[in-house]
C-alpha cells in the first residue's frame, strides 16, 4: 500500500530566506521579480466585456 501521510516541513527563518533567495517568494515570477498580473485577469476581463454587451 502507498503511504498517504502528510508531512510538514518547518524551516528556520534563515532556511526560509535561503529558499526565497533561490526560488523567490510566493507571488513572484522569479526571485525579486513581482508577478505582473493575475493569471486569470484576461478571462475575468473577457467576462466583464461580455456581460456589458448583454446589458
Amino acid at each position: 500500500m502507498s503511504d498517504n501521510r502528510v508531512r510538514d516541513y518547518v524551516l528556520s527563518p534563515a532556511e526560509l530566506e535561503e529558499v526565497w533567495a533561490k526560488y523567490g517568494k510566493p507571488g513572484e515570477v522569479a526571485p525579486g521579480t513581482k508577478a505582473t498580473k493575475k493569471r486569470n485577469s484576461r478571462r475575468t476581463q473577457d467576462h466583464v466585456e461580455a456581460s456589458e454587451k448583454t446589458e
